[in-house]
């Protein structure tokens, strides 16, 4: 199900034509996902990944880039890509908050609220070990302490180096 309570599901056509993929491919969509159904994400990734090298529909368009941690704050309530240097990984009572500023109350952060850290636990994705690391986050926007994304589950985070 999705935030507004609709029915998810994968659609191929008669002859196997995978629509997701396809609309990944052609650069017509970005990789949503829930954790509730993450069936397929790392192919739909691997999809959305080729259409934004070639700079295919809507990776041509500057809405749609990949944004820095820096710059986002005119964007808030909005699904957006983020990008950066994990500067520290915490861990409070229950909930996880990955820091991307000096300033955890300006700055951007990633938040794992108890669900989604024993997700998290359950996948084998310690986020502990991102600090350091140069990160790519998928998700809606908030202000909460500056910018946060409240990731559910592992896929939305993608290690890049």
């Amino acid at each position: 199900m999705d935030r507004h309570g609709r029915l998810l599901a994968h659609l191929y056509t008669e002859d196997g034509i995978w629509i997701q993929g396809a609309l990944l491919n052609q650069g017509m969509a970005r990789v949503y996902s829930f954790p509730d159904n993450r069936a397929l994400i790392s192919e739909m990734l691997a999809q959305e990944k080729i259409a934004r090298a070639a700079e295919k529909g809507i990776w041509q368009v500057s809405f749609y880039r990949i944004r820095q941690h820096l710059d986002l704050d005119r964007l808030k309530n909005s699904f957006q890509l983020v990008e950066g240097v994990v500067q520290d990984v915490a861990r409070v009572r229950k909930k996880i908050f990955i820091n991307f500023g000096e300033n955890w109350r300006t700055d951007f952060t990633i938040s794992l609220n108890a669900r989604a850290a024993k997700l998290f636990d359950r996948s084998g994705f310690d986020p502990i070990v991102l600090k350091g690391k140069r990160i790519r986050v998928r998700g809606w926007i908030k202000s909460y302490n500056g910018p946060m994304i409240s990731a559910t589950h592992p896929e939305q985070i993608e290690v890049l180096e």
